[in-house]
């Protein structure tokens, strides 16, 4: 059988393998390219995919041609939140029941088609809103307008991200150039009753480490030097999986309020980890 994705032939190996098997190898490949699978022809037939199951035991290695097409996973995100500020203009412009219901209803069809191109935060915020359609005029929800300013602004960073990755790191790492002196102070404001002030900076820590993790895949797509990243010797799973474990002694921290530790953390492991983060970027960077 002949694979072809995008309209070019694709080099597999189908003989002694099953349909099944080959479109899950695809699959890898498309996922680790950053793409997915969107629509699969045999021999001119489009697939619906409640039928692909029954045909997954076919054997690649006879006669055929199966055609695949596949998309950018993030190129497909973009759409949909291009999609997504479309509707929020609709809806803050429905002020009777029925056009909040019918706002409400739209929103219900976006969240099927594409709630799985959105993170779990980013969920939360389209459940804030349908919370807020479905109670709008009560006193349970915040108002409509409210929430739709606030997804406005945090879909119109995701979205600059998605379109150019790497603006949006390097404004990530200008970000942390400015916090630099602020994350050196939190240790010196823990222990001199400037508590809110050190909370204040972690919090856009926090936030500025979840903009790199939403950022990185796509930003090392984008740079020559992407695929190579290091910190200390550490590639990028290793890396994250080390800050990860600091970040969730970071939260006990915060829970407990322990304000020594919480210093510690700040000047000894994230500062020099977001050091070493941005400093790995400039090499990916500048091999581009």
């Amino acid at each position: 059988m002949d694979i072809y994705v995008n309209g070019s032939k694709a080099a597999i190996v189908t003989e002694g393998r099953t349909l099944g098997q080959v479109l899950a190898e695809l699959d890898e490949r498309a996922e680790a390219g950053g793409g997915v699978i969107v629509a699969l022809g045999l021999d001119g037939k489009n697939i619906e995919p409640d039928a692909i199951e029954g045909l997954s035991g076919m054997d690649a290695g006879g006669p055929g041609r199966l055609d695949l097409e596949a998309d950018s996973a993030a190129a497909m995100k973009a759409r949909a939140i291009e999609t997504l500020m479309e509707l929020m203009t609709a809806v803050s412009a429905a002020t009777d029941p029925a056009g909040i219901e019918a706002s409400r209803t739209t929103l219900g069809s976006f969240r099927s088609a594409f709630g799985g191109l959105f993170s779990a935060e980013e969920e939360s915020f389209l459940g804030a809103l349908d919370a807020a359609l479905s109670d709008a005029g009560g006193q349970g929800a915040e108002p409509v307008s409210v929430v739709v300013e606030r997804l406005r602004t945090v879909f119109t960073e995701r979205l600059s991200e998605l379109r150019d990755p790497v603006s949006a790191m390097r404004a990530a790492q200008r970000t942390f150039e400015a916090l630099k002196p602020e994350i050196g102070e939190v240790p010196v404001r823990m222990q001199t009753g400037k508590d809110a002030e050190a909370m204040r900076t972690m919090i856009l820590v926090v936030e500025l480490i979840n903009k790199t993790v939403r950022t990185l895949p796509e930003f090392t797509r984008a740079v020559a030097g992407g695929a190579s990243m290091s910190m200390g010797g550490r590639g990028i799973d290793e890396f994250y999986e080390d800050f990860n474990g600091v970040l969730t002694e970071l939260a006990g921290a915060f829970q407990g309020r322990d304000s020594v530790l919480i210093g510690d953390l700040a000047e000894y492991e994230i500062l020099p980890r977001l050091v070493s983060f941005f400093e790995a970027v400039d090499r990916a960077a500048g091999a581009s």
